[in-house]
């Protein structure tokens, strides 16, 4: 190669390199992302405090509907965050087999009742000819067996009508069954409330009894409720007129004075784990429910918070 050309060959590779570094540091120059924000935990505002973490939830608590009995689902009536009076229909099944069993017993019934008609009908025919039997001389016009046959026939009868009578009632009462049947198939809400959930769809297939997911979830809140769970070894501190307020996890300026309902008098295993590392799997808690007006204030059902309820002073050692 000429030496020109090696001259060009190491000129170009020089600038290469040149280049390659002025970028890396010019890479390497530009400012870092702003730091995410981080919200601070929330504190206290008493001087004395116990704290506990808090559940909202409905001041019926959570209803978990389910169904009286099993079918297909043919109507729903109701979506989330709609509110409903109590009795409100929520959804329905198909009601063609039910209907049908309607029919045949009121059927029943009709067929019942004429036979009621035509026992009667007996009845008074056979009292009418026990009567004429009893106006005629015994042993000359009539004979004594005669006699007792036609009180034998007129006690028939009259169990006979009582019979048909039965049998009426009974009938009665089977309409009364194919009507409730067919009532139930209608779910209806136990209270008046908001819909929080609907886990079913049109067409789809849902059995009586209990269920991993409620077909539909309801409750009132008006007013709303937070259950707090606080550790067994704190419940020494409580005071029943102690005030307490709840702070919104993620908005510590977001509080809510709280108003005590009642104490759960039962210390129960923790179920409710909110992940932080110092928390125990061991523990006892008792559970306190507050109520609160949330106001113009966005929160919901569902929903984790932090108590802090004013207690009685740890007394120095």
């Amino acid at each position: 190669m000429k030496p020109l050309g090696r001259a060009i060959v190491v000129l170009l590779a020089l600038a290469g390199i040149g280049y390659a570094i002025f970028f890396t540091a010019s890479a390497g120059r530009q400012a870092p992302p702003d730091p995410k924000p981080l919200s601070l935990p929330a504190e206290t505002r008493f001087a004395d405090t116990v704290a506990g973490s808090g559940l909202i939830e409905a001041n019926t608590r959570n209803i978990a509907i389910g169904s009286f009995a099993s079918g297909i689902v043919t109507a729903i009536n109701v979506v989330e965050g709609q509110r409903v009076a109590a009795g409100a229909a929520l959804f329905s099944l198909d009601p063609r087999l039910a209907e049908a069993e309607l029919v045949i017993a009121q059927s029943a019934v009709t067929t019942t009742q004429a036979r009621v008609a035509a026992a009667a009908a007996d009845l008074a025919d056979q009292e009418d000819q026990l009567q004429r039997s009893e106006k005629l001389k015994t042993g000359i016009v009539i004979s004594e067996d005669r006699l007792m046959r036609s009180r034998f026939a007129v006690r028939t009868a009259r169990a006979r009508l009582e019979a048909a009578r039965a049998e009426v009632e009974t009938a009665l009462a089977r309409v009364q069954s194919a009507e409730v049947t067919l009532e139930r198939l209608t779910v209806r809400a136990p209270v008046a409330g908001l819909i929080l959930k609907v886990n079913i769809r049109v067409g789809e297939f849902v059995s009586a009894g209990p269920a991993t997911d409620p077909l539909v979830l309801l409750g009132n809140d008006r007013p709303m409720h937070v259950r707090v769970q606080i550790d067994e070894n704190d419940t020494w501190r409580l005071k029943p007129d102690a005030a307490a307020e709840a702070v919104v996890r993620g908005q510590r300026e977001q509080r809510f004075a709280l108003k005590l309902v009642r104490i759960d008098p039962y210390v129960l295993p923790k179920r409710s784990l909110t992940g932080e590392r110092s928390e125990r799997v061991d523990t006892r808690v008792l559970e306190l429910i507050y109520s609160f007006d949330p106001g113009e204030q966005t929160v919901f059902i569902g929903q984790q918070v932090d108590v802090f309820i004013e207690a009685k002073p740890i007394a120095a050692r």
